[in-house]
């Protein structure tokens, strides 16, 4: 294998599955990552780049990273660290997406008492709970 293909099999611009081979003790390649501007594209992107394996030798960094492409990898080796890590970094991610939809509440504290009142909440609620305050 040349070290180009070496390294676009054991490169990934998925900062989770990133953070999941090094967790299982895949090192980080000589140059462990490059920002790309696309031309065109919007922002810019970083990819990593690993070495093959681990280095006691028992994780391969490209069928870790086929794992994590293949949804049904974790279910039939549940108790693999890596089907750990996949689940808690996707659960992070499931989380903090839940959080971005959700809509923030304003604390507002008069004379000893509190209220939260959603950001989006219409005039005559805000109102409602000023006036109560």
């Amino acid at each position: 294998m040349n070290a180009v293909s070496h390294l676009s099999s054991t490169a990934t611009s998925n900062t989770c599955l990133a953070a999941a081979l090094t967790a299982v003790g895949i090192p980080l390649a000589e140059k462990p990552f490059v920002r790309v501007v696309e031309d065109g594209i919007r922002g810019e992107r970083t990819v990593w780049f690993f070495e093959p394996q681990s280095h006691c030798g028992k994780f391969d960094t490209k069928a870790l990273i086929e794992a994590w492409h293949n949804d049904a990898w974790h279910l039939a080796n549940p108790e693999h660290p890596f089907a750990y890590i996949k689940c808690a970094l996707l659960n992070r991610e499931r989380l903090v997406d839940k959080v971005k939809q959700d809509v923030p509440l304003a604390c507002v504290k008069r004379r000893g008492k509190i209220a939260f009142i959603p950001l989006d909440a219409s005039h005559s609620v805000e109102d409602f709970y000023l006036r109560h305050l």
